[in-house]
């Protein structure tokens, strides 16, 4: 579905106004995102083609376009709203940047992206799957890189340990707490200000687009992630960068 925004809607400010909402829950945000530029970088030199699950608005996207001058970053995701920003965001790099509507719980994406990737990325997305969608969703990145691409997640991760989990749990609570004091919006006030900017109930459009979702808010366990890679063949695992309960994780297709 094509989601048109109002002409006169100031795209930019909307895309740093998300930017500054998912700091408040994503601690060291900045940092994460240059670990998986810099890993796929180390890994793949100048790599041609990139894909990038669940590309919201675009924010890593646009600094992977920036750091690899002949790349062409492919952003999938199944949200209008976001596409719709990315969309206007990302216009100035033409066709070094292309858009597809997909439901990454399905495996149609991977035809639709029309050939391999030398890399296959994701920045706080896949924790809205379910298990038992995100460990299908690896089989289909394992089809969709070439043989020696990289696969980097920076996403929510798991303790297997309770106490441990609680604290942080309480280190992401005090995070967001900062972010009051920096008048950034949480999740449902940016959603209902952008609404109301762009003229839309975006809450009931995107409830009817996206439908019921399944995943663990906390994440996984690095090790379940771990597991899951290898058996699709994605080995040399390792996690690049973490700080409490956020990781950037993944290997490379054997």
């Amino acid at each position: 579905m094509d989601l048109q925004l109002p002409g006169d809607l100031d795209v930019g400010h909307w895309v740093e106004r998300w930017d500054r909402m998912q700091e408040r829950y994503n601690v060291r945000r900045d940092e994460r995102l240059s670990t998986v530029v810099e890993v796929v970088a180390a890994t793949q030199g100048a790599p041609r083609r990139i894909i990038d699950l669940g590309v919201g608005t675009g924010t890593l996207a646009l600094r992977l376009l920036e750091a690899f001058d002949d790349a062409q970053v492919i952003g999938i995701d199944l949200d209008p709203s976001m596409l719709a920003l990315a969309r206007e965001r990302l216009a100035g790099f033409g066709d070094r940047f292309q858009l597809i509507e997909a439901d990454l719980r399905q495996d149609h994406w991977v035809e639709l992206v029309g050939g391999e990737a030398d890399a296959v990325v994701s920045a706080t997305a896949l924790h809205w799957l379910s298990p038992s969608d995100l460990s299908d969703l690896y089989g289909h990145v394992a089809r969709a890189l070439v043989g020696g691409g990289a696969f980097l997640n920076a996403d929510h991760v798991a303790s297997r340990c309770a106490q441990v989990g609680e604290l942080w749990e309480r280190q992401r609570r005090e995070a967001f707490a900062r972010g009051d004091a920096d008048h950034a919006d949480d999740w449902d006030g940016f959603w209902r200000a952008f609404g109301e900017a762009a003229g839309i109930d975006l809450a009931a459009y995107r409830e009817q687009i996206l439908g019921e979702w399944e995943g663990v808010e906390e994440g996984l366990p690095l090790e379940w992630h771990f597991e899951r890679l290898r058996a699709v063949g994605i080995g040399e695992v390792d996690c690049f960068w973490r700080f409490g309960g956020d990781a950037v994780y993944g290997g490379a297709l054997r």
